[in-house]
């Protein structure tokens, strides 16, 4: 039988005593396997990858293992970083680090229980189990309807916990959202060998996202300074003295285990069955759990180490969410620092960190896995995720090749803009209502994925020599007259597509040859530091 949803008083996520053993991953054979968090760094037929159902727990469960080692292993200093990246610890000395903390991780028992409520909320109405998941809650869809009844298995029931906890959306009156906000934008640093035989392991991607430890110094060390379940809940109602929790109050580690949410799963009315999510046989599933509102209230600059950041002049650092699909018109403040009239954006601190030490690594290739919710307020819209290629560039050219870089990726938003411009000239005449209200996302979002390809090209040319002035004026060039075409193709196909009593061909024409001339205006031109000369219509 498999053994996910067992049950053992009291169920501890850290499973020292390999009684429970419930983190689903792959090893590098491909083969699914179940075990203790410590067992991430076997190498006999090694860890690679995570092996969950949905992409939130993925993306929420490493992060639960990332804050688990910078909270139980972090590194001393970067030499030390350095050398357990290449000569992993042993299982045995994890569970001696996470030893420590064993009392935080308990799921169910009498005493405090992982990323729930301190109090047991048993006057509150029990709610169905599948009101944690993000994207089902209030849902009656064919795929998900039976599942109130039917239960999950205490590991789903804990992972989906955390991702809620971790993405948590605005949820109504004094239901708060996740310490970075709802569904925010989480970026990793992840690795592979450069002659792609051979997968990396789960630890590489893991250790490629941890801090030194003098990160997160504070004067606050309780284990309820890391842990707000290990206390009485900071609760927020207005005017009360913990209204709001900032950094300064706990300690900074409480970022990867905050609990915006007042929850308690139910242990007390268990069925066993199939897990809903799983199909898996559980001897117990979980099917409700009670929650409370005005739970804790994170407040001011956290500045989450995984997640890029925005600030606004004269306002609060703040990180940054995904509004639609995730593309290279992201890599200004995701894999770069940008500043942008009067907003500057940076990358997270991990992602940093790794631009000035990657030089150590060789034999590697780096991407950046970047992932999360496009919220509506309490409604996901769309679950985004996307890799960007990190570059090995010495500290003298990576400026140059940044800067470029930027030129590449504002020109294409200003021949974008030209071209939903005209393409309004073409449909609407002048002072049309309609004009002001046309929804052009879908121009946005073919734009960012028909050029993504050219763009990349461009930039494995670019990382040889940022600096000789050929090569980029070559570059310059061949990317503007990428997007000419580009932008005139899209035109052409969507000039003529209002109603037929509608269509103007003299308009249209104007505002093709509108389109071919502010494709060479001036701004253009100083961004691409080349002397483009005008096509006549």
């Amino acid at each position: 039988m498999n053994l996910l949803g067992r049950t053992a008083v009291p169920l501890n996520l850290l499973d020292l005593d390999q009684r429970w053993s419930w983190l689903p991953v792959f090893r590098i054979d491909d083969t699914p396997d179940l075990i203790p968090p410590w067992q991430l760094t076997e190498t006999d037929n090694p860890v690679v990858a995570l092996d969950t159902p949905r992409p939130d727990f993925n993306g929420a469960l490493v992060q639960f293992l990332i804050g688990l080692l910078q909270t139980a292993f972090a590194p001393q200093d970067e030499d030390e970083w350095l050398e357990r990246f290449h000569y992993p610890p042993s299982p045995d000395a994890l569970k001696a680090a996470f030893a420590r903390y064993q009392d935080a991780f308990n799921l169910d028992g009498d005493g405090p229980r992982f990323m729930q409520d301190y109090d047991p909320l048993s006057a509150q109405k029990p709610l169905p189990i599948t009101a944690l998941l993000i994207d089902t809650a209030g849902s009656a869809t064919h795929f998900i309807k039976n599942l109130p009844q039917q239960g999950i298995s205490p590991a789903w029931a804990a992972i989906a916990l955390y991702t809620l906890q971790t993405n948590a959306p605005a949820g109504g009156v004094g239901h708060r959202t996740s310490l970075r906000g709802g569904g925010p934008l989480t970026t990793l640093v992840v690795a592979a060998p450069k002659d792609g035989k051979r997968p990396a392991t789960l630890w590489q991607t893991l250790w490629l996202n941890v801090l030194a430890a003098s990160h997160f110094n504070s004067e606050h060390q309780r284990p309820e300074d890391i842990f707000p379940w290990l206390a009485p809940t900071r609760t927020s109602e207005k005017s009360s003295k913990t209204e709001i929790t900032t950094r300064l109050q706990v300690n900074p580690l409480q970022m990867f285990w905050g609990m915006p949410r007042r929850i308690r799963l139910d242990f007390d009315s268990v069925g066993n069955g199939e897990c809903g999510l799983s199909g898996a046989p559980c001897e117990t599933l979980v099917r409700q759990y009670r929650c409370k509102n005005y739970g804790v209230n994170y407040n001011g600059a956290w500045l989450h180490t995984l997640s890029p950041h925005s600030h606004e002049t004269g306002g609060d650092i703040l990180p940054m969410h995904p509004k639609g699909a995730i593309n290279y018109r992201h890599w200004l403040g995701l894999v770069q620092k940008n500043t942008d009239k009067k907003i500057q954006r940076a990358p997270a601190a991990t992602t940093q960190r790794f631009l000035h030490e990657q030089l150590h690594l060789e034999g590697l290739r780096f991407r950046l896995w970047a992932f999360g919710y496009d919220m509506d307020n309490m409604k996901p819209r769309c679950w985004y995720e996307a890799t960007f290629p990190l570059y090995a560039l010495p500290e003298t050219t990576r400026g140059l090749f940044e800067a470029i870089v930027k030129n590449l990726i504002d020109a294409a938003g200003l021949l974008l803009g030209n071209l939903k411009s005209c393409l309004k000239d073409a449909w609407f005449s002048d002072g049309d209502k309609r004009r002001t209200g046309a929804d052009l996302g879908f121009i946005d979002a073919a734009f960012w994925s028909d050029t993504e390809n050219a763009f990349y090209r461009l930039l494995e040319q670019l990382k040889t020599a940022p600096g000789d002035d050929e090569s980029r004026q070559k570059i310059y060039l061949d990317w503007h007259g990428t997007l000419n075409r580009y932008t005139l193709e899209q035109f052409d196909r969507y000039a003529n597509t209002a109603q037929i009593a509608e269509q103007n061909p003299r308009r249209i024409a104007a505002a093709r040859k509108n389109l071919m001339r502010f494709n060479y205006k001036k701004d253009i031109k100083l961004l691409l530091d080349i002397p483009i000369k005008p096509v006549k219509a």
